[in-house]
């Protein structure tokens, strides 16, 4: 998995995990007749992952646990299998990864004597390009009606962030979840290198006094940096820009960041700088995070290069 899939894994599991926010996401994109029928009330997550090992790359998921009203007015067991897809490129794939969960869970209920459950698919597609795959697993058969009766289908729930106009008035409910709210808009703005939008939250955030979470506000900023490109002193002139106290923030966000690069770093890189040499590939990592701009306290504490060689070596890089 890519550095930007890895860091959107990480932001949608960090929302989405909340039942809270699972709650609220989904009663702006359930179609209206799943929503008068889903008791909002009885929402839970299921702490498993289930993406099979060889979709692991491509998909992570999150199953949401309610319940749904019977025809009898009973109430029927259901699972939201809420998937993050980054690319279109596999269409089968994805209908795939769904039929796997709905036997894989069908099962379990026949064996546990149970009626097979609800099962409702939703994909939350995030990626540069347009989502082009079919809405329904027939329509991946080149047949006639006649034929595709007898045969296999579902459909899934889609919410594409490309389309989506975070500033329509239809938001309006949704914005009084500050956290679903601001994670779907930065990560509609994830691959575009959006200032704009990134100006919009943070005006946001003050008028929704999010500035008193300090917690996950430094959790966007981290994944804002990551994704936008801006560097230490242009967050915190923005920041200032909306009324709320960039430097003190990013001390405190510097700080953070150190501590997740040194903790990514440990595990991903060390092992292969002793391959390939500490010393050689600590400076060519070190160069690069300089070309991303990457705060030199980060960097310093990622790479253990001292600051003055740092700055010598962000001399000849710039």
């Amino acid at each position: 998995m890519t550095e930007i899939y890895r860091i959107n894994d990480k932001i949608f599991r960090k929302i989405f995990k909340n039942p809270v926010n699972a709650r609220d996401f989904l009663k702006r994109v359930l179609p209206q007749e799943i929503k008068k029928r889903l008791d909002f009330e009885s929402i839970n997550i299921d702490p498993t992952a289930f993406v099979s090992d060889e979709f692991k790359d491509g998909y992570s998921d999150i199953v949401v646990k309610a319940e749904m009203k019977s025809k009898t007015g009973g109430k029927i067991p259901t699972d939201i299998y809420f998937i993050l897809e980054h690319k279109t490129e596999g269409k089968v794939k994805v209908f795939i990864q769904i039929l796997k969960y709905m036997c894989f869970i069908w099962e379990q209920d026949i064996n546990e004597n149970k009626a097979p459950r609800v099962i409702i698919p939703i994909i939350f597609y995030h990626g540069e390009k347009n989502w082009n795959v079919p809405g329904s697993f027939i329509d991946l058969f080149d047949l006639d009606d006649e034929v595709k009766e007898f045969l296999l289908n579902f459909r899934y729930v889609l919410f594409d962030t490309n389309p989506w106009d975070f500033r329509d008035e239809s938001n309006k409910e949704l914005k009084e979840n500050v956290y679903v709210f601001t994670a779907m808009a930065l990560m509609k703005a994830a691959y575009t290198n959006d200032r704009k939008t990134v100006r919009e939250i943070f005006k946001f955030w003050h008028e929704k006094g999010f500035r008193e979470d300090k917690g996950m506000m430094l959790f966007f900023l981290v994944y804002i940096f990551h994704t936008q490109g801006i560097n230490r002193d242009q967050l915190i002139k923005m920041l200032d820009e909306s009324k709320i106290d960039g430097g003190e923030i990013m001390q405190t966000l510097a700080q953070q960041m150190k501590e997740e690069f040194r903790e990514e770093f440990m595990q991903t890189m060390a092992p292969e700088l002793e391959k390939k040499g500490m010393e050689k590939k600590a400076k060519e990592t070190a160069k690069e995070l300089i070309k991303r701009g990457v705060d030199m306290d980060i960097i310093e504490g990622a790479t253990g290069i001292s600051r003055k060689e740092l700055e010598k070596m962000a001399s000849k890089v710039q």
